[in-house]
C-alpha cells in the first residue's frame, strides 16, 4: 500500500501539487484528464480503506480532501498504541511458526511501530561525526535481539549463540538467512 500511496502521490492528487485546471472554451482535454486522474485516485483510496470508513469521505469533492480528512483522523500517533506494538513486538514468540512466518510477524509489528515512531536521521550535509550510522546501527541489534529472543530454544539456541560472537554484527537480512 505505501508503494501505491507514493505513486499516487507523484500524481500530486493526493497532496493537491497538482491543481484542477479552469475550464476554457474550446480545449478541455487538460481539465478531463485532471478528472479522470481524479477520479481514479479517489476510488484507489475507497478501494484500500476500510468500508466502514467509506462514507465518511465519500462525498469529497477531490482525492486531495478524501486524503486530508483521513489523515487528520488517523495519522496521529497514540500512545496506548505505541504502547502496545511495543508490548506486542517484547511479547512476540516464534511458538508453532516456522522462522518465517515467525519473521514475517515480528517484522509487521516492526514497520507498524516504525510508522508511528520515527527513527532521526541526521539532517546535516554529510554528517560527518557518524552518531546518525551509530544510532541506525544501534536500532538494528534492537531489532536482531528481539528477534533471537523470540525463537524457540530449544531449537535455536546453539545458532543464535554462534551469531551472537559475531563481530560485527550481521545485518537483520543475514541473520535471519542464517537461522533458515
Amino acid at each position: 500500500m505505501r508503494t501505491a500511496l507514493k505513486a499516487k502521490n507523484k500524481l500530486g492528487f493526493i497532496d493537491g501539487t497538482l491543481t484542477k485546471p479552469a475550464e476554457k472554451e474550446g480545449d478541455n482535454s487538460k481539465l478531463q484528464a485532471w478528472e479522470m486522474a481524479n477520479s481514479m485516485t479517489a476510488s484507489w483510496i475507497l478501494n484500500v480503506i476500510d468500508p466502514k470508513l467509506r462514507t465518511s469521505v465519500a462525498y469529497a469533492d477531490t482525492a486531495k480532501t478524501m486524503w486530508e480528512t483521513l489523515k487528520k483522523r488517523y495519522a496521529i500517533a497514540s500512545a496506548p498504541k505505541i504502547h502496545q506494538l511495543k508490548a506486542n513486538i517484547a511479547n512476540c514468540k516464534q511458538g508453532g511458526l516456522s522462522i518465517v512466518e515467525f519473521y514475517s510477524k515480528i517484522t509487521d509489528l516492526w514497520i507498524e511501530l516504525g510508522n508511528y515512531v520515527k527513527v532521526p536521521h541526521c539532517k546535516c550535509s554529510g554528517c560527518k561525526c557518524g552518531d546518525a550510522n551509530e544510532i541506525m546501527q544501534m536500532y538494528e541489534e534492537g531489532k536482531a535481539d528481539q528477534f533471537f529472543m523470540g525463537l524457540n530454544d530449544d531449537t535455536y539456541s546453539q545458532i543464535r549463540s554462534q551469531i551472537l560472537t559475531l563481530n560485527p554484527l550481521p545485518s537483520l537480512n543475514r541473520i535471519f538467512n542464517m537461522v533458515v
